[in-house]
């Protein structure tokens, strides 16, 4: 059985060095070559023992990336690794002892993983999903239960069942599994534990969102994705369940446009609190004040002292907001971001968001505004001074296609309960 290793340039690539390092000190025996995304300039100086191939290609679009390696490599398998990976000595061992042992030839390979960021190591032990692979349908969150890199890939798979969508470059490997839950196996390389070193701040989750969205349009709702739920006994309660449990996910993403749609249709199914406390949440956190107000009432099944308090609360986030956008007319952008930290632990929506872009862009700071307008834009694409202003800095930049596929993916779209 052989692998080709394929090393992706993530970053400036500045960690490549720590993670040949950490390959040699591994069993390269079953390894037929070893690619490189990258420069030749960036392991001109290497002393690894092996051959590296260098592609020279500057896309970070990981699925293109991961097709070029099926199309290009000789081996059964990819191991697919970012070059801000670490293994430990016998990570490629115990990974081939996995495809030795196990006669059903696994689609995909995976080890446990660490995730280090700022100094900070979160340990992330998974499950072994042989044969469990719809588990990670329930959850509708697969990402926290795979790691995306250091993985291996069967190569005749990934190649019969068409390849990563690269219209899913920044969540690519997770849409695949997604997809096609049904038709792999996945097996857990237990003794296993890399090292992820993250060096990427800005996360673009309206990629999760499109690919929940096209999930819960793939499978069907009763029998796959939300077995657990009382269909039979209460199918009105159990939908209003399913459709909350979706709006919650999507707000994970910062998506609260397409999470409120799923809020409404759960109340309109089934009358409750949760759904409108998460309704009047997403409200708030899109700057939809008067949206969020409109739901207090003894009407919709709240309390006086829960009207009171949410009432409160709303109230502060727009004196907030106006107070904030005040001192930035008045010239004190400085003592903004001197209290961002705290501003974002009280609230996180996309007024506040726009507001940092407005300042970094009055900095000359263009990149960064244009991701604080991004991620205001994912919360609220319906706020026209939002979009207005991410549109604007987009042209400065040469960033306009990337805002036209954004806004295509944050569309909502029709969801259906089950499978005709």
């Amino acid at each position: 059985m052989n692998v080709s290793i394929f090393i992706m340039k993530e970053g400036d690539g500045k960690n490549l060095q720590r993670l040949l390092s950490s390959l040699e000190e591994n069993d390269l025996s079953n390894i037929s070559e070893i690619f490189y995304s990258g420069l030749k300039d960036d392991i001109s100086n290497s002393e690894f023992s092996r051959e590296i191939i260098p592609l020279g290609i500057e896309s970070s679009n990981k699925a293109f990336l991961k097709n070029l390696a099926v199309e290009k490599s000789k081996g059964d398998y990819v191991l697919w690794l970012s070059s801000n990976s670490v293994l430990e000595d016998t990570t490629i061992e115990e990974m081939m002892e996995v495809l030795e042992e196990n006669n059903f030839s696994p689609d995909i390979v995976y080890p446990n993983e660490v995730v280090i960021q700022e100094g900070e190591e979160i340990i992330r032990n998974f499950e072994d999903l042989y044969e469990k692979e719809f588990l990670l349908l329930h959850t509708l969150s697969v990402e926290d239960n795979l790691p995306e890199f250091s993985v291996l890939l069967k190569k005749e798979t990934i190649k019969n069942l068409g390849g990563f969508d690269e219209e899913f470059e920044d969540f690519d490997f997770y849409k695949f599994i997604y997809e096609n839950i049904g038709n792999i196996k996945l097996k857990q390389s237990d003794l296993s534990f890399v090292e992820y070193h993250i060096t990427e701040d800005f996360i673009d989750t309206s990629y999760r969102s499109k690919a929940i969205r096209e999930t819960i349009n793939k499978y069907d709702w009763q029998t796959q994705i939300f077995p657990y739920l009382s269909w039979k006994e209460n199918e009105k309660s159990s939908l209003a369940t399913a459709y909350t449990f979706i709006g919650d996910r999507l707000v994970r993403y910062h998506d609260f446009l397409n999470a409120s749609e799923f809020y409404r249709k759960a109340l309109m199914t089934f009358h409750n609190k949760i759904s409108l406390l998460s309704l009047i949440n997403a409200y708030t956190n899109m700057g939809m004040f008067d949206n969020a107000k409109a739901l207090l009432s003894k009407e919709q099944g709240l309390t006086e002292e829960e009207i009171k308090s949410i009432s409160e609360r709303i109230e502060n986030i727009e004196k907030l907001v106006q107070s904030l956008e005040n001192s930035v007319k008045n010239g004190k952008t400085g003592e903004v971001l001197v209290a961002s930290n705290d501003i974002i632990q009280f609230y996180q929506g996309a007024p506040i968001y726009n507001l940092f872009g407005v300042i970094y862009y009055l900095m000359g700071e263009l990149e960064t505004a244009f991701k604080f307008f991004y991620k205001a834009t994912i919360i609220n694409p319906l706020e026209e001074d939002i979009l207005r202003n991410l549109i604007d800095v987009s042209k400065q930049i040469g960033k306009e296609d990337t805002v036209k596929k954004l806004i295509n993916r944050i569309v909502p779209q029709t969801e259906k309960v089950a499978k005709e």
